[in-house]
């Protein structure tokens, strides 16, 4: 098991989405985020993924979820979700990732892992959440899953 972040970035009516260019998820959209490093808060791998994913310097940032993942029944990820509120720089290519503002109401879920339809609409909504989400052996076969309300 280990442990990941994710930035979720607003701009007015648009939200900065990443086009995975390698490892798991490649060629999803996604957001700038990570693995967490041993020793570090969960906080740090947050501003760290981002900036090195995108360029961009977070200076404030919100917890607004957890998503407990399971593959093929084993809690295999969890991952910490972040609101930033501010943040400076603009969003630059990487070796990992393309950055691309998209607005809001057109968000590519048919090209993002399924589960983010589910929670992402929560979160901006304003909502916090803690969600459990269910996919087969490595990653394959989305098999569904549940959010909460929390408080973090």
């Amino acid at each position: 098991m280990f442990e990941s972040c994710v930035s979720i970035i607003k701009k007015g009516d648009e939200i900065l989405l990443i086009k995975k260019l390698r490892g798991l998820g490649q060629g999803l959209y996604n957001f700038p985020g990570g693995k967490k490093e041993e020793n570090e808060s969960i906080e740090h791998c947050a501003i760290r993924e981002t900036e090195e994913e995108v360029g961009l310097k977070i200076k404030s940032l919100e917890k607004v979820g957890e998503i407990w993942f399971y593959v093929n029944s084993r809690l295999e990820e969890i991952m910490h979700v972040f609101l930033v509120n501010q943040y400076e720089g603009e969003p630059k290519s990487s070796e990992e990732a393309i950055p691309i503002w998209y607005k809001i109401a057109s968000i590519p879920y048919t090209n993002m892992w399924e589960d983010d339809k589910i929670w992402l609409p929560k979160v901006l909504k304003g909502e916090k959440i803690r969600c459990n989400f269910y996919f087969g052996e490595n990653w394959k076969g989305f098999l569904g899953g549940t959010c909460s309300p929390e408080e973090y």
